[in-house]
C-alpha cells in the first residue's frame, strides 16, 4: 500500500518539507536544492502560486516524493490527486478527504491537535498524523505526553519546527516532522540563494539522523 510505502520514506529522512510561497511559483531550483541537502518528500501548499502545475512538473524526479498540502475540501482532494500529488497533507481532519484519498490510494498525512482528534484521523486510516500546530501547545512535550497512550500511531508534528526541535522529535520517536519557512524561506527563495537552501536541508537532514541515533533507531 501506498500508506505504507511513505511512512517508510519519511522514517528514512524524517523532514518533509513544506513549500509555502505567497508570491511566486516554485522554481525547479527548489527541488534540486532540498534533494542535494538530502531531502527526498516535499509538500507544497495549496497557497502557493502554480501549485498543481508545479506537482505535475516535479513528479518527473523519480527520487523524490511531491505532495500537496492544506487540503481541506472534496474539490482540493481531487484537484492535487489528479495534478499526481503521491500523497496529501491536511491541517483538519475532513472524513471525506480521508475517503477520497483512500479510494484512490494516496496516503493521508492529517491535521490534528487533541488526542480526540488524533485517534478519530488515525481510525479513518490517516497514514501519519500531522500535529499542528504543534509549537502552540508545548511542542516536543506535548508529543512526549500525547505519544505514550498512543504507540501505534506515527506522528509527524508541525509548526515552528527549528534544527533543535528536529532532533528532540527524532529523539521521541516520532514518524517525521514537516519543516515550513525555517527551511524554504521566502527570501531564500527571492534571493535564488540555492546553495544556502541545501545546506539548510542538510542541517534538517544530520538533526534528525542524530536524533534516530542518540534514540537507538537507525538512519536507514
Amino acid at each position: 500500500m501506498k500508506d505504507v510505502q511513505l511512512t517508510e520514506m519519511i522514517q528514512l529522512t524524517g523532514i518533509v518539507a513544506i513549500v509555502r510561497l505567497r508570491d511566486q511559483a516554485a522554481k525547479n531550483n527548489i527541488l534540486s536544492s532540498l534533494a542535494l541537502g538530502g531531502i527526498t518528500n516535499i509538500e507544497i501548499t495549496l497557497g502557493t502560486p502554480e501549485c498543481l502545475e508545479t506537482v505535475t512538473r516535479w513528479r518527473g524526479s523519480t527520487a523524490t516524493q511531491i505532495g500537496v498540502g492544506t487540503v481541506r475540501t472534496d474539490d482540493d482532494a481531487r484537484r492535487a490527486i489528479s495534478s499526481g500529488a503521491q500523497f496529501l497533507v491536511t491541517p483538519t481532519t475532513v472524513p471525506s478527504v480521508l475517503a477520497l484519498a483512500a479510494a484512490a490510494e494516496i496516503p493521508v498525512i492529517c491535521g490534528a491537535l487533541t488526542p480526540t482528534e488524533i485517534d478519530l484521523a488515525w481510525s479513518l486510516g490517516a497514514a501519519a498524523i500531522k500535529v499542528f500546530p504543534a509549537n502552540s501547545v508545548g511542542g516536543p512535550e506535548y508529543l512526549k505526553s500525547i505519544m505514550a497512550p498512543m504507540p501505534d500511531v506515527p506522528f509527524m508534528p508541525t509548526g515552528a519546527v527549528e534544527v533543535a526541535t528536529a532532533r528532540h522529535y527524532a529523539e521521541l520517536g516520532c514518524t517525521g516532522v514537516g519543516v515550513g519557512s525555517a527551511l524554504v524561506a521566502e527570501d531564500l527563495v527571492v534571493a535564488e540563494a540555492w546553495n544556502a537552501l541545501a545546506i539548510r536541508a542538510a542541517e534538517f537532514v544530520h538533526a534528525w539522523d542524530g536524533g534516530l541515533l542518540a534514540s537507538g533507531r537507525t538512519t536507514a
